[in-house]
């Protein structure tokens, strides 16, 4: 069983990881279409269209695997420390679990 420290260290990271994870998607985003881009240019336009549906795919497949993971564990990590996932902000669950550490 983990330590109530412990729980709230993996509070802060799940938190941190929520807000990184929209920042790499934008950037997978734009690699996807620049990729796309240059297919298109050196092929055929539906080949391009073709490997930005893909991409697309993929994409999005990545992103609600690493948000449910995100979120599971998050969730644990509130179970841990004996707290509901209510109506509490991400930033005062943030000070919470930075008294805790401190």
């Amino acid at each position: 069983m983990a330590t109530k420290k412990e729980g709230a260290q993996r509070l802060i990271d799940s938190l941190d990881s929520g807000r990184k994870i929209q920042q790499k998607l934008w950037f997978a985003v734009g690699q996807a279409v620049v990729v796309s881009a240059a297919i298109a240019w050196f092929t055929q336009w539906q080949f391009g269209i073709a490997a930005l549906l893909v991409f697309g795919l993929l994409i999005q497949f990545a992103f609600e695997r690493m948000s449910n993971s995100i979120e599971a564990s998050r969730l644990e990590a509130l179970q841990t420390l004996g707290w509901s996932a209510g109506n509490e902000t991400d930033e005062s669950l943030r000070l919470k679990a930075q008294k805790i550490l401190s």
